[in-house]
C-alpha cells in the first residue's frame, strides 16, 4: 500500500503558502506550462485585472493549458518560447512567478527543463520581481537533468543577498534525496 501525503505533498504545502500573495498578484508568470494544472491554480487564485504568463518550449503543452485554462483564456498570454526569453516578453514587474522544473508529464522525457535557461529565467524573474513578490521554484533532482539542475539552482540561490531576498526550501527528509522539493524566493527590499 502507497502512503499519499495530504499535508505534506511539496506542491500542495507551496501553494497554500502562495495563497495571500497571489491574492493581490497582478502579474503572474508560469514558467514552465506543461499541463497547466499551475497555470490554472494561478488563474483560480488570482483576480480577474490579473495578468498570467504562461510559458513552455512544447506546442503540445501549451494547447494542454489551453484547453484546461479556456474559461480564463482572457487574461492569459501563452508564449510557445523558453523560459529563458522571458525579459524579452514580460515588460511588467512580477509579482509572483513559479517554476515546475522536469518533463512534461505523458510526454518524451528527453526534453526537460535545462540548468542553463532554467538559471537565466530565474535571474531573469528575480530582477523584474516587485516588492515582497514571490518566485516558487519546484525541483526534481530524481533524472540525470533534474538533478544537474537542482545542484546548481541551490548553489544560485543560496547566494542570494540577505537583504534583498529570502529563501526557504521544503524538502522532505524521511524521503529519498531524489524526491522533489520546492524553494521560495521572496523580495525583502
Amino acid at each position: 500500500m502507497i502512503d499519499v501525503q495530504t499535508v505534506s505533498n511539496v506542491l500542495n504545502l507551496i501553494k497554500a503558502a502562495i495563497l495571500p500573495a497571489l491574492a493581490k498578484a497582478e502579474v503572474v508568470v508560469d514558467a514552465t506550462a506543461g499541463n497547466g494544472y499551475d497555470t490554472l491554480f494561478l488563474a483560480e487564485n488570482t483576480a480577474d485585472r490579473s495578468k498570467i504568463y504562461a510559458f513552455d518550449i512544447q506546442e503540445a503543452a501549451l494547447n494542454n493549458t489551453r484547453e484546461r485554462t479556456s474559461a480564463y483564456a482572457g487574461r492569459i498570454e501563452y508564449v510557445l518560447r523558453s523560459h529563458a526569453e522571458l525579459a524579452d516578453v514580460v515588460e511588467e514587474d512580477i509579482d509572483l512567478a513559479i517554476f515546475n522544473l522536469g518533463y512534461l508529464p505523458g510526454q518524451e522525457h528527453a526534453v526537460t527543463t535545462k540548468q542553463e535557461s532554467t538559471l537565466l529565467a530565474v535571474q531573469q524573474v528575480l530582477g523584474k520581481l516587485s516588492l515582497n513578490g514571490a518566485c516558487v521554484i519546484v525541483a526534481y533532482p530524481g533524472h540525470e537533468a533534474g538533478g544537474q539542475e537542482a545542484v546548481v539552482l541551490e548553489g544560485f540561490l543560496a547566494s542570494l543577498p540577505r537583504k534583498d531576498y529570502t529563501v526557504g526550501c521544503y524538502r522532505l527528509l524521511n524521503h529519498a534525496r531524489t524526491a522533489p522539493y520546492a524553494y521560495i524566493v521572496e523580495k525583502v527590499r
